[in-house]
């Protein structure tokens, strides 16, 4: 447990956790632990795109994971496999400037649209695709950790554990 979405009605998150910790090594051990972070911010990742479904019908039929973590392979097939959906992998990963380029040619007339223009200037590295497999095991892991959250909050709530992070004013 990390993060939570983006609730800005009660803008809080819970504190962080590991659950269901085991001591034998082989079982948790520094690679373990890692991945359950990267699965943690994918599943969060796949309720805000439930969200945003949920308030304005928009469904995406892929995804572009850029940046630092996209460097790496298994968190964007993570990533694939928990939001059932193609991950995109540019080959420049940090493409702030690209896209700040486009905006702007875009405003100034020179090109027509963000999203065209984008498939023709960005090049593309990998695109990751969603085992079902491993897409129905994360549908049920997304559950449970929607479940354990709540309770996590609920601990936050009653002062028994510290939250990791609280917009101001609350």
């Amino acid at each position: 447990i990390f993060s939570d979405v983006m609730r800005f009605k009660a803008w809080y998150h819970a504190a962080p956790s590991f659950i269901n910790l085991s001591i034998d090594p082989e079982k948790c051990n520094k690679a373990t632990l890692f991945r359950a972070l990267e699965e943690n911010a994918a599943i969060v990742s796949a309720c805000n795109l439930d969200l945003i479904a949920a308030f304005s019908t928009v469904k995406p039929d892929s995804l572009v994971f850029a940046g630092g973590g996209s460097k790496g392979k298994l968190w964007s097939q993570i990533l694939s496999d928990v939001t059932g959906l193609p991950v995109r992998v540019p080959m420049v990963k940090e493409s702030t400037a690209l896209g700040c380029a486009i905006a702007a040619g875009v405003g100034v007339g020179l090109y027509d649209a963000m999203g065209t223009t984008g498939e023709k200037l960005v090049r593309w590295q990998h695109e990751y695709q969603p085992n079902p497999e491993h897409y129905e095991v994360y549908q049920k892991a997304k559950q449970d950790w929607q479940a354990i959250y709540a309770d996590q909050l609920t601990l936050v709530d009653h002062g028994l554990t510290t939250s990791l992070w609280k917009a101001p004013g609350l």
